[in-house]
């Protein structure tokens, strides 16, 4: 009975191997629809991150052709502002991670939005007093400046406001699906 049972086992599975062993593949025929879209396989890219791009601090002084003298203060400008940013910058973490803490608790609604209204408004607050030290550093910055320099800084800027607003191109949040897409053309073509 079990020489019976064990012959029965390896026939079932011997056939089960070769009938999933063959190989069928389907000849893919060129879809008439134009809007067949072809994506890569597994090797897709995951989406970008928002970030802002990186200051060339030497290319913006070599466009503005700064002088030594002029790059050493506003190298100077520079360290003087972000030492007066860091402690607000400190101050804004913190109240996030309150933000957070009072977001697990067990409150209701109106709880949370008690507790959190006041932390939004310091944080606001902060972001205001950062956003003034940059104006004042900015300032400061320009009246290092001469005349022609000026000029050209307010050129830099209205390049970078037109770069700014031209379209960009549309980046789909998501990975692109790893296999074709097809349309409904196709299938409807073959109804008829």
């Amino acid at each position: 009975m079990k020489k019976l049972l064990i012959a029965a086992g390896v026939i079932a599975l011997t056939a089960t191997t070769q009938s999933f062993a063959q190989e069928i593949s389907v000849p893919q025929q060129p879809s008439p629809c134009p809007e067949t879209h072809e994506f890569a396989g597994p090797e897709f890219v995951p989406p970008m991150k928002m970030h802002k791009p990186h200051f060339d601090v030497n290319k913006f002084e070599q466009d503005l052709n700064l002088t030594d003298a002029q790059k050493e203060q506003a190298k100077q400008i520079r360290e003087k502002d972000a030492e007066a940013m860091k402690p607000l910058f400190e101050q804004i973490k913190t109240k996030r991670q309150e933000i957070e803490q009072i977001f697990n608790e067990r409150l209701t609604v109106k709880e949370r939005q008690e507790k959190l209204e006041p932390i939004h408004n310091q944080i606001r607050e902060l972001k205001k007093q950062i956003r003034d030290i940059r104006i004042a550093g900015k300032k400061e910055f320009e009246s290092i400046l001469t005349d022609k320099q000026l000029k050209k800084l307010e050129k830099l800027k209205a390049d970078a406001r037109q770069n700014f607003r031209r379209p960009m191109p549309p980046k789909g949040m998501h990975r692109p699906h790893p296999m074709p897409i097809e349309c409904r053309c196709n299938k409807k073509m073959l109804e008829n």
